[in-house]
């Protein structure tokens, strides 16, 4: 392992254990900051990994250009179990999870991804609004009746959800099952220190959506439809198409990434945008930038705070010696608060200019998904804001420990209609 001595300017008193991070809440972002002007490029003898808070730093991570690793999910899970064992228990896990884009490299990777951009095209995506607003409306309806409610269930998962099984093509009846579904994965796949329990619920609900998705791919094969599984089913690029596999491995990350991304981002938003009262006039005087103002509320409030990548081989970086099998933390949070990039990065302006925020990741690993999410919540925001004064936080919440998408474990509101 690196030492402390390899690396300029280390001081062992400014560490910090990643693990500790997201149960911070807001207050992961002055450590980040601390670590940030200390070293961009850091290296963690608590957390024996790198942990990379610098906007340039960040991207040159995830640009493709460094022996920077995407995958190796297995290698991963090896520190749980031996790989045979691993096999034994968990077959399914094993069989497709490794298949998502974010668990790939390579060019395999760029062949799927060229596939999967088809298929997730602009029309599918903008085909959906008319129903997003409807059911933005529907959800909204609710809340006003409630006056007050737990956002998360309330509001914030009824509308991401809904609207993949929409653009799946898949009925609502399974929209219970989703957070089932998103829990398993994220609980066992963006931990640290994965326990096995938490590895048997995974393989528990990647068995049930295989079952389920085989059956909806044959379906669209007998008879296509307009959505998104008939795409994958039907999408050539030079004589190429996807395996069943690689098709249910696609659905399995629309699902996992579509449903709990945007309402994470939801919940974290409305809880910015009462910190930042001032703002909610801003979004309502021009709701025809509310795309623009979600990605703002989107750095700020820092759902996605980071990704983790595996050294490929030994390396030097920025006068760093990155050894093989290291682990590079590329903590999003920190460089969507990078004082270089962002002017006044602690404030919520929704007047920023974005084209440099890396929420979405940049680079090779740029989110397929991007413009669903910005769909979502540029309509979500914009009826928000039309049709209330305030959305109220009535406590304030505990943070999950999951620091690749942060979330809250549920969050007190008040919704008070608009008075004029």
């Amino acid at each position: 392992m690196n030492a402390s001595t390899d690396i300029p300017g280390h001081q062992s008193a400014m560490d910090i254990s990643l693990a500790t991070l997201a149960p911070m809440g807001d207050g992961l972002f002055a450590r980040l900051n601390e670590l940030r002007a200390q070293d961009p490029l850091f290296w963690s003898d608590l957390s024996q990994c790198w942990i990379v808070t610098g906007h340039a730093e960040i991207n040159e991570g995830f640009s493709g250009t460094l022996p920077l690793l995407n995958g190796k999910m297995e290698a991963v899970l090896s520190r749980v179990l031996p790989p045979e064992e691993l096999h034994r228990r968990y077959p399914n896990t094993l069989r497709y999870m490794p298949r998502i884009l974010p668990n790939m490299d390579g060019p395999e990777h760029a062949r799927l991804r060229k596939l999967f951009v088809k298929a997730f095209s602009r029309k599918i995506v903008e085909d959906l609004r008319p129903y997003v607003r409807e059911r933005v409306a529907t959800v909204l309806d609710r809340a006003e009746a409630a006056r007050e409610l737990e956002f998360n269930e309330g509001v914030a998962r009824q509308l991401p959800g809904a609207v993949i099984l929409r653009l799946l093509g898949m009925s609502e009846s399974y929209l219970d099952r989703l957070k089932a579904w998103t829990d398993g994965v994220t609980r066992a796949l963006t931990s640290f220190d994965p326990k096995l329990e938490w590895l048997d619920e995974l393989e528990v609900v990647v068995t049930e959506m295989v079952a389920i998705f085989e059956q909806e791919i044959q379906d669209r094969r007998n008879a296509p439809r307009g959505d998104f599984i008939s795409a994958l089913v039907t999408t050539v690029d030079a004589g190429d198409t996807l395996t069943v596999d690689e098709m249910i491995a696609a659905l399995i990350l629309v699902i996992i990434a579509g449903h709990d991304t945007t309402s994470n981002s939801m919940t974290l938003g409305v809880r910015a945008l009462d910190r930042n009262r001032p703002v909610w006039s801003e979004i309502r005087a021009q709701p025809e930038r509310s795309v623009d103002a979600a990605i703002e509320i989107m750095r700020y409030s820092a759902m996605s705070a980071g990704q983790p990548r595996l050294a490929a081989q030994d390396f030097e970086w920025r006068g760093r010696k990155i050894r093989k099998h290291d682990l590079v933390m590329l903590l999003i949070a920190g460089g969507n608060r990078d004082p270089k990039v962002f002017p006044n990065p602690e404030r919520l302006d929704v007047a920023r200019a974005n084209d440099q925020s890396q929420t979405f990741a940049p680079g090779l690993h740029h989110c397929i998904g991007h413009l669903l999410a910005k769909l979502q919540l540029g309509e979500f925001f914009a009826a928000l804001t039309q049709r209330f004064d305030r959305v109220a936080v009535l406590e304030e919440p505990e943070f999950t420990p999951n620091l690749v998408f942060r979330a809250v474990t549920g969050l007190k509101v008040r919704f008070h209609p608009r008075e004029s």
